[in-house]
């Protein structure tokens, strides 16, 4: 099952602030992230995969451009 970056989050019990900190990157970027403004670096992926114990198969990291 797929899930959004968004999702994958929140079931994590983490807030934005919480991941942003958590992936060194500044919550607007963060936010860039979940709205698909901005891409997530590949390290930045795999890191976040880690910490939300989501494979990354199973996370949607598409710009918006690309839905």
């Amino acid at each position: 099952m797929k899930i959004s970056i968004r999702a994958a989050r929140q079931n994590s019990g983490l807030t934005q602030e919480q991941m942003a900190n958590a992936l060194g990157v500044s919550r607007k970027t963060y936010q860039d992230y979940e709205h698909g403004e901005t891409a997530m670096r590949i390290d930045k992926a795999q890191l976040f995969s880690s910490l939300t114990k989501v494979p990354m198969d199973n996370i949607i990291f598409l710009l918006k451009s690309y839905g």
